[in-house]
């Protein structure tokens, strides 16, 4: 006998082995996405931590993040309007002697719960209530 086609049941079964690949593969691909971009985060904010220390080995003073890119050099992070998160820097809440680096995620990243920093004691990890909670072992996942 001369078949031509697909018969139905060969249609489910193919609808079926997508559908299983698709369930599998796309929360994986979206972990992977949001861990890249958690990893741009985290060079950008080490890129503004190193231009604060080259600021401070200069001036005694460490700057705000417009003084660093306009005196600096420092290519400015939050130029590229499709970026993931918003760089900000600030003075340390206490004695104004040092600063914090932070990414808070934005545009497909916003569903994040992470808003990395860094300040100018060494301390890395995630911002909580205006201070660094240290989180060495996610930051260092994320390298």
């Amino acid at each position: 006998m001369n078949r031509q086609g697909f018969t139905l049941m060969e249609v489910m079964i193919t609808v079926v082995i997508v559908a299983v690949i698709a369930a599998i593969a796309i929360p994986s691909y979206t972990g992977y996405m949001s861990r890249t971009r958690r990893a741009d985060a985290i060079t950008a904010l080490e890129m503004v931590a190193m231009y604060e220390e080259k600021a401070f080995a200069e001036t005694n003073s460490y700057e705000s993040l417009a003084n660093l890119i306009a005196n600096r050099g420092l290519i400015d992070p939050n130029a590229d309007a499709d970026r993931n998160y918003n760089i900000n820097v600030a003075p340390l809440p206490a004695y104004n002697e040092g600063y914090i680096a932070s990414a808070a995620p934005i545009n497909d990243q916003a569903g994040d719960t992470f808003t990395f920093a860094i300040d100018s004691n060494g301390n890395r990890g995630t911002l909580n209530g205006g201070v660094v909670a240290v989180d060495t072992e996610s930051w260092n996942s994320l390298r």
